[in-house]
């Protein structure tokens, strides 16, 4: 039996794999998608949000299609959309086309993520989670380790379309495995004549337009605008409509009774920390070498990819790390590790590359390993099983909704403090009375392509360099703050408990 529910886990897993690769794999071509897309630097972030918002949208229902339809048969409807949609992405020749294929890729891939998280407490017995958990942690997180570097070498080596075409022969192979080998198809048919079509309404609702305004607000001003007040007041009213509805109803769509287990609650306000720290310098980091650094995709995906590697590494010792000191401890560690490593990155200047970030990515890798696997055990190690498909569904809206958040609020800070910066800045050297001779980091632009014609008017060059320093110095303040979220899930250990079984 064992071995039958390890190969139905890895099909599963692979799945999983494949859809969050297609999530980072765009971090190291921002910039070539930039110029094939015609968008600015402003709108790029799109290219990964909007993924991440689809995903938002569908996972807080993939437990409740998982029972409606069967896990298998969710699994084969997600990979088939999946596939479709990745195609889309290739064949897409303008910035709205892509944005769409990749919200279609969200809302197909993200119901794979907790059916893989769910289906490691269902299949498997208490002793055995730890083992099944470290194959997790060290395949599952290839995306981070894989994603970056190799949309990178498919950008430059052969084509930006690749990206995404890939995913066609490997997922076909998937489906056909899924097609045979997975056989869970309980169904609860008695759903199809109980659903709750308020509550999808509400929650989509909600969600919906909140995303939209986090990142629209910005263009629009914030308050200032009344389209985004409406958004706003339209979100907060569904969520509250929507809270009240699953709480009174008697068939919910999600049962928000799952956040009165104490070590789930704490769970999901950890897993908050772990998306602001994870997400925010995979998205704005590549921004900067690109941009500012000049690198290629392939350079860019090895810079990213380290933390990546570090994290898979250091999988495979989880399950021996939970017999032994426990899941606690393993949360504590690796908030430590992060935060250490995100200090470092706020040390940032133009002349950091893949030597200087090294040990910074290695040290985050390590401790979102750590933050990822010990939370996740603690928050759902308790959780009965019928409740697992819904808690997974929980848990993951979570995270990925943070996950947008956090893209979004960086993205919209990032601008207004480079602003800010650059009048900093620009008054500094007018006051001082500095020529462009007197930079010292004036030698980095000699190397780029700005300075090899004597036309280049050397107010522009100085205008580059003022606004290079103000980028640096806005990613510096986001990373500077992020660091400190890292605090909220050690503060929080002492009020979670104790489990039965191996904590």
């Amino acid at each position: 039996m064992f071995a039958k529910n390890l190969l139905i886990f890895s099909i599963i897993l692979m799945g999983f794999i494949l859809n969050v690769i297609s999530v980072q794999i765009v971090g190291s071509s921002f910039s070539n998608l930039q110029g094939i897309l015609g968008v600015n630097s402003d709108k790029i972030s799109y290219i990964m949000s909007s993924s991440l918002i689809a995903e938002v949208i569908i996972i807080p229902f993939s437990g409740w299609l998982a029972r409606l339809l069967s896990v298998r048969v969710l699994f084969l409807c997600s990979v088939t959309g999946f596939l479709f949609a990745s195609l889309g992405c290739a064949l897409s020749s303008n910035f709205v086309s892509m944005v769409i294929f990749r919200t279609l890729q969200g809302l197909s891939g993200g119901a794979l993520i907790p059916l893989m998280m769910a289906s490691i407490y269902t299949l498997f017995t208490p002793k055995q989670v730890p083992l099944i958990l470290s194959i997790a942690a060290t395949l599952g997180v290839s995306s981070i380790a894989f994603g970056p570097l190799l949309g990178g070498f498919m950008t430059e080596m052969l084509s930006w379309h690749w990206m995404f075409l890939y995913n066609i022969p490997i997922g076909l192979i998937i489906l056909l495995a899924g097609y045979i080998y997975i056989d869970l198809d309980k169904k609860e048919k008695h759903l199809r004549s109980r659903i709750d079509y308020i509550g999808i309404l509400l929650l989509s609702s909600a969600l919906l337009t909140l995303l939209i305004t986090l990142e629209e607000g910005e263009r629009y001003d914030w308050f200032e605008s009344t389209v985004i007040i409406f958004l706003l007041t339209i979100s907060c009213i569904s969520f509250l409509f929507f809270i009240i509805r699953e709480l009174t109803t008697k068939n919910p769509i999600i049962n928000l009774f799952v956040f009165k287990d104490n070590n789930f609650s704490i769970g999901c306000l950890n897993v908050i920390v772990f998306a602001i720290t994870l997400y925010i310098p995979i998205f704005l980091l590549p921004i900067f070498l690109g941009e500012f650094r000049y690198l290629s995709p392939i350079q860019i995906g090895s810079i990213i990819s380290v933390m990546g590697f570090a994290w898979m590494f250091s999988g495979p010792f989880i399950g021996y790390f939970i017999k032994t000191i426990g899941a606690r401890s393993i949360i504590f560690f690796g908030c430590l590790f992060i935060g250490i490593g995100t200090y470092l990155q706020t040390k940032l200047t133009a002349d950091f590359g893949f030597k200087e970030l090294f040990i910074p990515q290695v040290l985050r890798g390590i401790g979102a390993q750590l933050l990822w696997t010990g939370n996740q055990y603690i928050s759902m190690i308790n959780i009965p099983k019928k409740d697992i498909l819904n808690a997974s569904s929980m848990f993951n809206l979570v995270l990925r909704l943070a996950a947008a958040i956090s893209i979004s609020t960086a993205s919209s800070f990032l601008y207004k403090w480079q602003l800010v910066f650059y009048g900093h800045i620009s008054q500094t050297l007018i006051s001082s009375k500095l020529s462009l001779l007197n930079i010292k980091s004036f030698e980095f632009f000699n190397q780029s392509a700005l300075t090899k014609s004597s036309n280049i008017d050397k107010s522009f060059i100085l205008d580059i360099y003022v606004n290079r320093e103000a980028f640096i110095m806005s990613l510096n303040n986001i990373t500077y703050y992020t660091m400190w979220t890292v605090l909220i899930p050690i503060f929080l250990l002492p009020f979670t408990k104790n489990n039965n079984r191996q904590t």
